[in-house]
């Protein structure tokens, strides 16, 4: 009986989902099709939740890496009555909420979105590739924490081409995180073809088992099967995590939908009672038209989450010379040259956070011996979870353990964070509170050349530190500390902050600005010298370590009668008002920045196309395509942004003023 409560229930959830694209004018039936059976399993019977609290820490979880299929999860959601919280009141799914699917006032979306008022979900899928990472970022937290809970994650055979999914299969194998059930769907057809053979289900079933995994081979149709391969699922660290390949048909019970050309394609308002009625045949075909596809408790077995262990709570890190004073090496440094660089000041954070708060965890991918996330590693191995190099994986796996409820720290090369655009770009649309750190960053890193130079990666962010999230708070904070004093506080400050934040960290040792006790506020700036001049002014304006090459710079002019304001910008966006009006109508703001267009400079000269009586702005940055150096200087030099290209440059601007 229960195998026929399962088929008319999957049945009815497939109207509901065709209902719900025709309504739409727009969507994937034909996906959400081969998804019916999967879905009614996972969701009535297999998965411990509560449909009234579908966001509980210790509930089982479901990530839709193939989001395109969300509207087989609607209609489930829809039967059960899942709590949704559209503008922030909770109440439960309905029809009307499923028959909205994709209008603009609506929260029920296009792809899976947690931030819209979907809890069910806990991050923004759809790109594809994405999802089995976030998987192993929610069970990775749900580790530390102590749960038993299952994060089951359903991936289209298609998707498998992206190289994602298969950096995902390493790091869950790699962690022993086999809590993670991965589910492809193979209904053997992508959206202009059918999928290579390389990732059909025999080849699919062949690279799990090489990548350290479990694989058996499930009919995607037959809810005995699915549901015992899942109750038999290993629950043990060291055992292999399971993989099932669901073979599925692409429009399931509808013959007018299988086959090539349908995929994106709704039914059509005519064509809906064709449709409906040719799923009212499968019913009577399969024998379950008389069960009432109403009666969820035919199927539902769902047991309430256990409750999660308590957390510890946090305490106040230490501060800056406190974490300098535990490392002799670092402390004999900063007391001969009063320097260090931000990158160590990063890794002295991160530790220091470790000891403080329990919710802290870090990702690095294979260079943690660079960005110095390696003491948090040997101090706290059980939150540190190692990516290798594979920063796309790395970035949406902190995604899922900032779902999961922590804290996450993922540190690289700011280059190699150029590899996850798309990765960050779904975490921030998520509302994933990734903390990154991108290292190594502009074109001061000299020898290594272009390849290992972050220098796009401020336009990337910097656009979306101009986007709002749903608290009205910057999408991205972007922060580039000038010293190790500064470098310390913005990530203390990060930790306790929500949103996501972009931290660029210098490689090189940079003198020490700042005392201790000083604070940096999220879009605010320094005034490291301040002209005495009433009148215009001129103003350089930088961040990192070009603030050292400001500072040489105002020294040669001064020695030429140029009296020259410096300021410290070391957060985007920033408060660009104050930093205009320091140089007056009639001034000059030059913005200096080694890395690309995008940053600093268009921060201030969109500002000031807006204002009223504002300064001329100039922006340096780097206009020359970088190749390696000896030093910092000679790669300065070389794309004009040494201390002499800086001096020639306001003195050519201040005979213009005159």
């Amino acid at each position: 009986m229960r195998s026929k409560a399962v088929q008319a229930k999957a049945i009815a959830l497939g109207k509901l989902a065709i209902r719900a694209t025709t309504s739409a004018g727009s969507g994937h039936p034909t996906t959400a099709l081969s998804l019916a059976h999967l879905v009614t399993v996972l969701m009535y019977g297999v998965m411990r939740w509560d449909p009234a609290r579908p966001d509980a820490p210790g509930s089982d979880r479901l990530v839709l890496s193939e989001g395109h299929a969300v509207p087989i999860v609607y209609a489930a959601c829809t039967d059960l009555g899942v709590t949704v919280r559209p503008g922030g009141a909770a109440r439960p799914m309905t029809l009307d909420d499923l028959l909205a699917l994709r209008s603009i006032d609506s929260f029920v979306d296009g792809h899976p979105n947690p931030m819209l008022g979907f809890p069910f979900f806990d991050a923004a899928t759809g790109s594809l590739g994405q999802g089995l990472s976030v998987a192993a970022g929610l069970a990775a937290a749900a580790r530390i924490d102590g749960s038993a809970k299952a994060i089951y994650c359903i991936i289209g055979d298609g998707e498998a081409r992206e190289g994602q999914i298969w950096e995902a299969m390493d790091f869950i194998a790699d962690h022993g995180l086999s809590s993670v059930v991965a589910l492809f769907n193979c209904n053997a057809l992508g959206q202009s073809d059918r999928v290579s053979p390389a990732q059909d289900w025999q080849s699919l079933a062949r690279k799990a088992e090489a990548f350290g995994w479990e694989a058996v081979v499930v009919d995607g149709h037959d809810p005995v099967a699915i549901e015992q391969v899942l109750r038999a699922r290993p629950t043990s660290r060291e055992a292999r995590p399971l993989c099932v390949i669901a073979l599925t048909v692409k429009g399931w019970g509808v013959p007018d939908l299988g086959g090539m050309g349908h995929h994106g394609t709704p039914v059509t308002a005519g064509g809906l009672d064709a449709a409906l009625a040719a799923l009212d045949a499968r019913a009577r075909a399969l024998g379950v038209a008389g069960i009432d596809p109403g009666a969820s408790a035919a199927v539902l077995t769902i047991a309430p989450p256990p409750a999660p262990p308590a957390s510890t709570p946090a305490t106040e890190p230490v501060g800056f010379m406190a974490a300098v004073g535990r490392n002799p090496t670092v402390a004999a440094a900063v007391k001969e040259t009063r320097a260090l660089s931000p990158r160590r000041a990063y890794g002295l954070a991160l530790e220091a956070l470790g000891a403080a708060n329990p919710a802290v965890v870090a990702l690095d991918a294979d260079v943690k011996n660079s960005t110095y996330a390696d003491g948090f590693a040997k101090a706290f191995p059980e939150r540190y979870f190692e990516a290798r190099i594979a920063e796309q994986n790395m970035v949406s796996a902190a995604a899922g353990l900032a779902s999961g409820g922590k804290i996450p720290f993922a540190s690289t090369f700011g280059r190699f964070l150029e590899r996850a655009f798309d990765q960050i770009e779904m975490a921030v649309i998520g509302g994933a509170g990734l903390k990154l750190v991108g290292t190594h960053a502009g074109a001061t890193l000299a020898s290594d050349g272009p390849s290992q130079m972050a220098l796009a990666d401020v336009a990337f962010m910097r656009a979306f530190s101009h986007v709002e999230d749903k608290a009205g708070r910057p999408a991205v904070t972007v922060l580039t500390p000038s010293d190790a004093v500064g470098a310390y506080a913005m990530v203390l400050a990060m930790a306790y902050s929500p949103g996501a934040f972009y931290l660029r960290a210098v490689r090189a040792d940079l003198p020490i600005l700042y005392a201790e006790d000083e604070r940096f506020p999220f879009g605010g700036h320094k005034v490291l010298r301040c002209s005495p001049n009433d009148g215009p002014r001129m103003v350089l304006v930088a961040s990192g370590y070009m603030v050292h090459g400001c500072l040489e710079a105002v020294e040669v002019l001064a020695k030429a009668g140029h009296s020259v304001a410096v300021v410290d910008a070391y957060s985007l966006p920033m408060d660009t008002a104050p930093v205009l009006a320091l140089a007056g109508r009639g001034g000059v703001v030059m913005t200096v920045e080694d890395n690309y267009v995008g940053g600093i400079g268009s921060e201030l000269a969109e500002a000031a196309a807006e204002a009223v009586d504002a300064p001329r702005v100039h922006a340096l940055a780097v206009r020359t395509m970088p190749k390696s150096g000896r030093t910092p200087n000679d790669v300065l030099a070389y794309v004009r942004l040494g201390v002499a290209d800086i001096v020639s440059a306001v003195e050519a601007a201040a005979r213009n003023v005159a």
